[in-house]
């Protein structure tokens, strides 16, 4: 299901981003080392870490909580700056190549989304709560039992009427009927609980889940440009294997 909102907070409040201090709802983050080898160079990742906290997503329908998890996030806001320790001391962007010259050889990067951001997402839409799949009387009470016996001593203490030891069959009954109860007592809770519309990672891999605070029309131009340049590869790929293996 597509969901197009305004990024709020949820349970968890602000993140911090931990090497800007920025905050956010969501942040992923890198820490790499400039190392060269010969000729040869290369930035190379030694810590990275993402934020998997939920948020909200509120429209013109209501309020929807996004579990980031296993997410395709695409996000504008972005951060880059370079030091010479493994972890900032500062985040002012300055020109890659006199980094590297004056041996500042850390290059930090970090992704967010913000509160207030207009976001588009696409992905697993669930509803709970609002008097769904509130389990039967019967089904619960089994749930109660099985929660009590693993305090058996308790059991006895309310139901061995005439304390020797164990529970028979009439007191067996009296279990049954305070269990079932009890399970009417939770069944009332749980069809009293509000409705929860959450959005997250699918089951199946071929169904996307994309959170993008870019517009409809200019992810569809990412994911186009993506498209061709994935099949120019795959012709290129093709055109080496023929020349490969026909060549005289």
């Amino acid at each position: 299901m597509e969901i197009k909102g305004t990024v709020s907070y949820g349970e968890n409040k602000e993140l911090i981003a931990p090497l800007s201090g920025n905050s956010c709802v969501w942040y992923t983050y890198k820490i790499q080392r400039y190392q060269r080898s010969g000729k040869n160079s290369h930035w190379s990742t030694v810590e990275e870490g993402t934020s998997n906290k939920s948020f909200l997503i509120q429209d013109n329908t209501g309020i929807c909580v996004i579990n980031p998890e296993g997410a395709e996030i695409l996000t504008e806001h972005s951060r880059t700056w370079y030091g010479n320790t493994e972890k900032p001391k500062q985040t002012k962007n300055t020109n890659n190549f006199f980094n590297v010259i004056s041996g500042r050889r850390y290059r930090y990067i970090e992704k967010f989304i913000y509160v207030h951001d207009l976001i588009y997402a696409l992905g697993n839409f669930k509803t709970s709560g609002g008097g769904r799949d509130v389990p039967s009387n019967h089904q619960m009470t089994g749930q109660v039992i099985r929660e009590w016996k693993q305090d058996y001593n308790q059991v006895l203490n309310h139901f061995d009427q005439d304390k020797n030891g164990k529970i028979d069959i009439l007191e067996w009954e009296a279990v049954r009927a305070a269990a079932s109860q009890e399970a009417e007592k939770r069944r009332q809770h749980l069809s009293k609980m509000p409705t929860v519309y959450t959005l997250s990672n699918t089951i199946h891999k071929q169904h996307p889940f994309i959170l993008s605070t870019f517009s409809q029309k200019i992810l569809a131009k990412k994911f186009r440009i993506y498209a061709i340049l994935s099949l120019m590869g795959a012709l290129l790929f093709i055109a080496f294997l023929i020349i490969h293996f026909f060549k005289p």
